[in-house]
């Protein structure tokens, strides 16, 4: 695992692409998938509060270059540079126990929800990222973009938050860390 899953900063999410499931543990800002919305968002709010604006706000990482809109076709050419933070269920699971028995319960639920959910097969994003960031908001224009809840969809073999003998490690269906 290149990144450990850090509220706040690194993200975890579950990626489907020709009915082939894959988590990912990254920096949060490479999964806006369409950064020409997320751009024109930054201006018009700029405009509004009467400040000019001097963007570009949208840092031209390694892993987008000349990817302005991440969809099922500029798939292909993104995922060999976001192999490096690809994990298995296994490997989110044993940190997922490293971190309830080193961190309080309270932050490894918020380091360890998972962030976003990106079926693109059916062209949909759902988010359940908690901070006012709004990835379901810069989709592209043929995509539905959702901040709801989408763990039921994640299937159960993929849940890393259920240890070996499916009893739950933290209680994320449920909507608590409690």
């Amino acid at each position: 695992m290149l990144l450990v899953p850090k509220a706040l900063e690194n993200i975890i999410v579950g990626v489907l692409i020709n009915n082939h499931f894959k988590w990912y543990v990254s920096t949060k800002d490479i999964w806006f998938l369409d950064r020409k919305k997320l751009e024109e968002a930054y201006k018009k709010k700029f405009k509004e509060m009467g400040i000019a604006y001097t963007g570009p706000f949208i840092e031209e990482d390694d892993e987008r270059k000349g990817i302005d809109i991440l969809d099922e076709d500029s798939y292909a050419e993104f995922a060999p540079r976001i192999a490096k933070y690809a994990v298995s269920t296994k490997e989110l699971r044993e940190r997922l126990k490293l971190n309830l028995l080193t961190e309080t319960k309270e932050d490894t639920f918020y380091s360890f929800m998972p962030s976003l959910y990106i079926n693109f097969d059916k062209r949909e994003l759902y988010s359940l990222y908690s901070e006012p960031a709004s990835y379901e908001d810069f989709v592209p224009g043929n995509w539905k973009g959702r901040y709801e809840d989408f763990l039921s969809y994640i299937d159960r073999a993929e849940k890393y938050w259920y240890d070996e003998n499916e009893i739950v490690l933290l209680n994320f269906e449920g909507g608590s860390c409690k």
